[in-house]
């Protein structure tokens, strides 16, 4: 399975992720899109939590002729997001764009072709009505995933908190079960600023990059390896390329060890306590809710 891979090393997300698309011919026309960029709540993507606007202008630049254009999220506060980084504006800047908060969404039940976890999961509806979906990950780690990249991205379509609950605990298998019903079409990891160490505390890292590609295994495990990280030494990747193979990857654009930096990995105090409790929430839903 051979897959390309652009980095571009950029200090603005925006050029970045333009040179990264054009080199790969990006070009959609008459398709309904559905692009899921990374959001935690509204704040500014150099705090290494948020995927740049940028990199969505990007690709919303490079949309032709789509009769349906969506752009989805279920942070904790998504409409202040919306408002305060600027996506409101950009759907007056493109006819047709409409931003849809998933925690309020139609929900839908989906079997697991090959469960992991469990054999069926709730998800946003309307991804469902779009046949091209673009998934803009951040870089950053996670001590339960291991990192948060597009693989983890796809998590966000599980539209309530009490729905996230029940998964999040065990999300190392979880992510499996959702990549199999959500699948990615193209992927993109907005990397200028990334996030290490814990994932609930902001701590930048900078990094200059923007990794895209069409196929998602191929654009993490470069991405990781940026990051340091062999995605191989993380369970979910290794089950993943069970399930649907390891890439071969050609790399194209800045030369990768010319880029690669050293994420910090850990966990806060206060975070373990936090996964705990979510834990035992995550049980006693289980035990009375339909899962």
């Amino acid at each position: 399975m051979k897959a390309t891979v652009y980095i571009a090393r950029c200090d603005d997300p925006y050029r970045g992720t333009t040179e990264a698309l054009d080199a790969l011919n990006f070009r959609i026309e008459g398709r309904r899109v559905y692009i899921k960029p990374n959001l935690t709540g509204a704040r500014p993507s150099n705090e290494g939590m948020t995927v740049d606007i940028g990199a969505v202008r990007a690709v919303l630049e490079r949309l032709n002729g789509c009769p349906e254009i969506t752009i989805g999220e279920s942070c904790g506060d998504t409409d202040r997001a919306f408002d305060e980084l600027g996506y409101r504006e950009l759907t007056r800047q493109f006819l047709g764009v409409r931003l849809e908060d998933i925690r309020y969404s139609d929900i839908v039940w989906r079997s697991i072709p090959r469960p992991f976890h469990t054999r069926e999961m709730p998800f946003n509806a309307t991804v469902f009505r779009h046949d091209y979906i673009i998934n803009i990950a951040k870089m950053k780690t996670h001590s339960l995933a291991g990192v948060t990249l597009c693989m983890k991205n796809i998590f966000g379509f599980i539209p309530t908190r009490r729905q996230k609950l029940m998964y999040h605990p065990f999300i190392r298998k979880a992510l499996l079960d959702m990549n199999q019903v959500i699948r990615s079409d193209f992927c993109i990891v907005e990397g200028v600023w990334g996030n290490e160490f814990d994932e609930v505390q902001s701590t930048p890292k900078y990094t200059g990059v923007i990794v895209a590609g069409e196929n998602m295994l191929a654009v993490d495990m470069v991405a990781g390896r940026i990051m340091g990280i062999d995605l191989r030494e993380i369970d979910t990747y290794r089950m993943a390329f069970e399930l649907w193979g390891e890439p071969d990857i050609q790399i194209m654009g800045a030369d990768l060890d010319e880029v690669i930096v050293s994420y910090r990995r850990g966990c806060l105090f206060s975070t373990r306590i936090r996964y705990i409790k979510e834990t035992i929430a995550s049980l006693a839903y289980r035990a009375i809710y339909r899962h």
